[in-house]
């Protein structure tokens, strides 16, 4: 069975304890069975070589444009691992995701338990699970990537183009937010569109380390060429000389032309619009409820009050900084306050300082929902 055409056994981030015949222990199998070199060497003139990037990269535009008339659903998990190989800790993910007509990617959480690895996951993490890795390339940038041709190999009945991919120049942290793919993609020779990537994201810093993530693609609706595998089992060193291992999981399903005409705005900037003759039931059920990921939420509360530095805390010279994940109502109030990391002395007071923060009402379309984000509460001893 064809491990890109069928609905792409192999993963990026998570493969678990699970039995053989699940489709995580299936794609390490796959993977382990892969670590011979298979990749055969082509003969191609320079020209062949330039005119087959620009093709692709042509279809990867393409394909960033198609991806914003769809809907889909993703499940990311991302276990951290002991000594033993037992699992220390768990972030679990189920999302439905769809953009606008500008592009702007709209999450509605399904299902979001507190997460057990604390500081672990980064906001580029989270960028990560709907970015970089299974996007692999961002049409906008193809031009700052250098391209260099690797041969040819077969995986089932596909024929692949192999390229080593990495940016002109190194991007700096601490000039750029922006990142960048490093590794290796593979381009079908008929479709010429990238069918799977092998890479991690770049720049990394001394407290953000990336895994290198295997990522497989399939064909949607018969042209378009989508992340719906992702599989990561990786040892991350850090600059202080701690190792931790991760595995991570992330599934993509449910692919289907959505795209509604959504808007964010603020209550009292635009006047709702009815609903037009012409709209149809799969504009409105795509359209995203809530609740929302919002990210950051300080610079966006109406009325943020600070967290008491607790006596106990200070006595004991406890401080740092304690991240709160909070979901806020369609009025602006905050429903639920939990603990995302931090130091345990200071959880209290920053729940207690989240509870009391308020909100303008965010509005989608015509309607009102719920929003969910991080305020983040800075504990330092004077």
């Amino acid at each position: 069975m064809s491990i890109i055409k069928a609905s792409l056994k192999i993963a990026f981030l998570g493969a678990f304890s699970l039995a053989v015949a699940t489709p995580i222990a299936r794609a390490q199998s796959t993977a382990e069975a892969k670590t011979q070199p298979t990749i055969t060497p082509s003969t191609l003139s320079q020209a062949q070589v330039d005119q087959i990037i620009r093709k692709f990269s042509a279809k990867e535009t393409e394909f960033r444009r198609a991806l914003n008339t769809y809907a889909f659903k993703r499940d990311a998990l991302i276990q951290v691992l002991g000594m033993g190989g037992q699992v220390t800790g768990e972030y679990h993910r189920v999302s439905d995701f769809t953009f606008d007509n500008q592009g702007n990617r709209y999450e509605k959480i399904n299902f979001f338990p507190l997460s057990s690895i604390g500081e672990i996951i980064t906001p580029e993490d989270l960028e990560d699970l709907g970015g970089v890795n299974p996007f692999a390339l961002e049409a906008a940038k193809l031009s700052q990537y250098n391209f260099k041709y690797v041969g040819k190999e077969r995986i089932d009945e596909l024929d692949l183009y192999v390229f080593d991919v990495a940016p002109k120049t190194v991007p700096d942290a601490s000039k750029t937010k922006d990142r960048f793919f490093i590794g290796r993609i593979w381009v079908d020779d008929r479709d010429l569109q990238i069918v799977k990537s092998k890479g991690k994201a770049i720049p990394e810093t001394k407290k953000n380390k990336f895994p290198i993530v295997e990522t497989y693609r399939e064909q949607i609706d018969g042209k378009y060429w989508f992340p719906t595998y992702a599989y990561a089992d990786d040892d991350l060193i850090f600059d202080n000389g701690t190792d931790m291992r991760i595995r991570m999981q992330v599934k993509y399903t449910d692919y289907v032309v959505g795209r509604g005409k959504v808007t964010i705005t603020e209550i009292g900037e635009v006047k709702p619009e009815s609903t037009s003759p012409t709209q149809t039931s799969s504009d409105v059920r795509t359209r995203p409820k809530g609740p929302v990921e919002a990210g950051e939420l300080n610079s966006k509360a109406i009325d943020l009050p600070a967290a008491i530095y607790p006596g106990e805390a200070r006595k004991v010279h406890v401080s740092g900084q304690v991240k709160v994940r909070v979901i806020v109502d369609e009025t602006g109030r905050v429903l639920s306050a939990d603990i995302e990391s931090g130091p345990k002395q200071l959880w209290i007071a920053a729940i207690e300082a989240a509870r009391k923060a308020r909100f303008k009402p965010t509005v989608i379309g015509d309607t009102a929902v719920k929003v969910t984000g991080i305020l983040t509460y800075d504990f330092v001893e004077n």
